[in-house]
């Protein structure tokens, strides 16, 4: 095991002790990536590939239907509705000024997504950071500390603790026509998560990715809304909502020998209960998932936490495991159970332009919000322009 980190150290220099003293994983020897993991690797770890062809790798890889247990990402991936931020391992060390010039590349990218989620081009946001050294290495508390920093350049915050729910939240704003055919902005809350590629094959199988790090946000209510185009989230879409969340949580991973039975006590990770004698449910009787409880789900990490500490032990006591027994559904159909909930994450805010413009100002002005509408093709190309430029200008000549 290597030193704790030093909070001072840049995620470059995190980066490269890892790649020169960090300890291989022991079980991916016995364990071999997954093929669709392998096969999407061979590709992000070439250097005969663009980013291009790598972004286009890995939104294949998301797209597939048995990589990724939720559905919504799914969808996305298939519509071309994730933004992607890949950052390679070389890039990374080859920044001049460090953590400065990442945590500015990375904001560049997280404003054009916001940028293309005002017209309701993208509901989600992921940053992959590709380095094959890092994606073979054990479990550690020192790979849990490059996770902790993406996560902080991220989100612009210092010291985000193990195991909690951020109180700041991310935002993304939707511009859109009123029944009335005035102009409305929302924002819509999300909880960014952590994926890496030491998942694949481990109780926490779900959240793994090919690469190295995934950080994912989704702004499930902006999804909806951008998808179905209507001019006020109704029943039918909440339950739509709710039936593919519950889905998500269904397809979890259940083990190696899932055809005789889960091979782990804690495989699937998440899963979904009996509804209880009393509880009414919204699902219509006729649905498969009827029966089942609509408020509440179970699992061995929280779905919620931006860095689940169990993750990143090497040998976890998984007889030790906590479960977390009321992971909640309320917030996507019920404003009366969880008004706050609702409101952020699946209605939206009422927002203004004040609040759309002071989180897209690093953009170039022939992209101001208010004075260009809509996202044409031109400017779409002359963005993805100015964003290469921009990520470049960091590199080390």
């Amino acid at each position: 095991m290597l030193r704790r980190f030093d909070k001072r150290m840049h995620l470059a220099e995190m980066l490269l002790a890892l790649k020169l003293h960090g300890k291989q994983d022991v079980f991916r020897r016995r364990h071999p990536f997954s093929e669709d993991i392998a096969g999407t690797n061979a590709v992000l770890f070439s250097s005969h590939y663009s980013k291009v062809r790598k972004r286009k790798a890995y939104r294949n890889w998301l797209e597939a239907v048995p990589n990724q247990p939720c559905i919504f990402g799914r969808i996305a991936s298939k519509n071309n509705n994730i933004f992607i931020c890949l950052l390679e391992e070389q890039e990374v060390l080859n920044m001049e000024k460090g953590d400065e010039d990442l945590r500015n590349t990375i904001q560049d990218h997280r404003q054009v997504w916001k940028r293309y989620a005002l017209e309701g081009l993208s509901s989600a946001f992921v940053i992959v950071l590709v380095s094959e050294s890092l994606a073979i290495k054990q479990p550690s508390d020192d790979l849990k500390e490059v996770c902790r920093r993406l996560m902080e350049l991220y989100m612009e915050i210092d010291g985000i603790a193990d195991d909690t729910i951020l109180p700041q939240r991310e935002y993304v704003f939707l511009r859109r026509q009123t029944q009335n055919g005035n102009t409305q902005l929302l924002k819509f809350s999300t909880l960014p998560n952590i994926f890496c590629a030491q998942g694949d094959g481990r109780w926490w199988h779900d959240h793994r990715t090919p690469g190295g790090i995934m950080i994912t946000s989704n702004a499930l209510g902006h999804f909806v809304y951008s998808r179905f185009g209507k001019a006020q989230l109704d029943h039918a879409s909440t339950i739509w909502a709710l039936e593919n969340a519950m889905r998500t949580i269904s397809n979890a991973y259940r083990g190696p020998s899932s055809s005789r039975g889960s091979s782990s006590t804690h495989c699937p990770a998440t899963f979904l209960i009996p509804a209880a004698e009393d509880e009414i449910s919204p699902l219509r009787p006729t649905s498969d998932l009827f029966g089942l409880s609509a408020d509440h789900y179970q699992g061995y990490f929280h779905t919620d936490h931006m860095i689940p500490s169990v993750y990143f032990q090497e040998a976890p006591n998984t007889k030790k495991l906590a479960l977390y027994e009321n992971l909640s559904f309320r917030y996507i159909y019920d404003p009366i159970a969880d008004p706050e909930g609702h409101s952020q994450l699946m209605t939206g805010e009422e927002a203004n332009w004040y609040d759309v413009k002071r989180s897209l100002d690093r953009l170039p002005a022939f992209v101001d919000p208010e004075k260009t509408p809509g996202l044409p093709r031109a400017m779409h190309d002359r963005l993805k322009r100015w964003l290469s430029e921009e990520s470049n200008r960091r590199l080390r000549t």
